[in-house]
């Protein structure tokens, strides 16, 4: 069986906790359903829909709730639920802060499932979560044996990000010592037990890749189709004329240079396209994704995976307007951080489907795009824009810092407040914009969803 994680939104996490911990000091109860996220190493149980049980039918006390459960799934709802393939994870507080589960907590729950399991003829993972006072998640599987199951971590995807692992204390060397004096060994903790996509590994990918190694993340995940020429020389960390004159995939010379570095990060390198069901798989797997392309294409993608699966996602980009004559009238570098209640890329206008439809094209058939270009029925594809690193290393920086800040949340300001960040090097200065809980159409179809929407998208099926 895959390691299982646990996934919600932050207004679910919020609802959860104010039903919860109403104020009266009595443990309550209530049930997630949760959409199946089929990623290449675990199983990512997505909550897409919260169902509290009532105060008055439960018998609540300080140290301990029961339900009559069935009142709640008659055999309706079980097949609707059967039907749809999802999982159920029930919750109740620990007004007591107590971040174990009781001995009266074990009986239940194997008394429970062993009914809710036989429900089901799918080997869907279902299980229990606690809740302490202070919004930390517990949480385990149960099989129809009775038999627990510790769950690898529980996430919560908003304007911070919250994640809970079952067990993040690693070996501490001199190195990472030094790095725990800034944000403390909880932090640092937490970062080395992180799994972090990278999807893009050129001008602005390679220096995220380089910050979030020196920084002790655990495990990265990196995407690139692409292979080092010449030109990419003066914008990629650690690639060499060597590897150049190799055509040597991105990815290939990135993880060699990590190793070579000796740090402790281990890398799981793959060179295809943001759309291939492999590389779909293996960021479903990711606590965090940062995306480091330059197509509208890769941009949607990404957000579709990231809605799908509740994943929090850094988009990193950079603007540069030359004139042709050595000048630039524009250089920006950018930053946006997208979340499920949030607003997405395209509400924000950093690409048209317009340029995902035409970019499409032009990658499956040049000759139909040129045709239908001419015609002006489909958007130009821009040409690859001149590099200026600094400015690439600045909108890595804004990424990196703002990823920091919404894991060890050190801000004076909320977080909210720097949905999007810009530094315009031509004009010396420094903006960001606040986000809103007006996500674009198309992307809440796809909140919560799962498999249920991107295997049908990719028309594939995965082990």
């Amino acid at each position: 069986m895959r390691s299982p994680t646990l996934n919600m939104t932050e207004r679910l996490h919020r609802d959860l906790y104010r039903y919860l911990f109403p104020g009266d000091g009595l443990e309550a109860a209530a049930v997630l359903l949760c959409n199946q996220g089929s990623g290449r190493n675990s199983q990512r149980l997505v909550a897409a829909e919260l169902i509290n049980l009532p105060y008055e039918m439960s018998q609540r006390s300080p140290h301990s709730v029961t339900w009559p459960f069935e009142l709640y799934f008659n055999t309706e709802r079980i097949c609707e639920v059967d039907q749809l393939g999802q999982s159920i994870v029930t919750v109740h507080s620990h007004p007591n802060g107590n971040k174990k589960f009781s001995a009266l907590d074990d009986c239940n729950d194997r008394e429970l499932f062993k009914s809710i399991n036989g429900w089901f003829d799918d080997d869907h993972i279902n299980g229990a979560a606690l809740m302490t006072s202070n919004g930390e998640l517990v949480a385990r599987s149960v099989n129809a044996k009775g038999e627990f199951g510790q769950f690898r971590s529980v996430g919560v995807c908003g304007n911070s990000i919250k994640i809970w692992k079952d067990s993040i204390n690693r070996h501490q060397t001199e190195y990472s010592r030094k790095l725990s004096q800034t944000f403390g060994t909880g932090t640092l903790n937490l970062l080395q037990s992180l799994r972090v996509g990278v999807v893009g590994c050129s001008g602005t990918g390679s220096i995220v890749v380089e910050l979030l190694t020196r920084n002790c993340v655990g495990e990265l995940v990196l995407v690139d189709d692409d292979t080092i020429e010449e030109k990419n020389l003066n914008r990629i960390v650690n690639g060499t004329l060597e590897n150049a004159k190799q055509r040597l995939p991105k990815v290939f010379a990135i993880k060699n240079s990590l190793e070579r570095l000796g740090l402790s990060t281990s890398v799981d390198i793959y060179e295809e396209l943001t759309d291939s069901p492999t590389v779909v798989s293996s960021l479903i797997d990711c606590d965090v994704i940062f995306g480091c392309v330059d197509s509208a294409g890769g941009r949607y993608h990404l957000e579709c995976v990231a809605s799908a699966y509740l994943i929090p996602y850094f988009d990193v980009g950079v603007h540069i307007e030359a004139d042709g004559m050595g000048d630039i009238s524009a250089a920006d570098a950018v930053s946006h951080y997208v979340h499920p209640n949030g607003r997405s890329l395209l509400s924000r206008g950093a690409y048209t489907m317009d340029q995902v439809v035409a970019e499409n094209w032009k990658r499956t058939d040049e000759e139909y795009y040129a045709n239908q270009r001419n015609a002006g029925y489909l958007a130009a594809v821009g040409d690859e824009q001149p590099a200026v690193m600094s400015l690439n290393m600045q909108a890595a920086c804004l990424a990196f810092n703002d990823f920091l800040a919404r894991i060890h949340s050190f801000r004076l300001d909320e977080n909210e407040e720097f949905a999007i960040q810009r530094f315009r090097l031509v004009h010396g200065c420094f903006e960001s914009e606040k986000d809103s809980d007006r996500p674009h159409p198309l992307f809440e179809r796809f909140v919560g969803t799962g498999d249920r929407s991107i295997l049908v998208k990719n028309n594939t099926r995965r082990d």
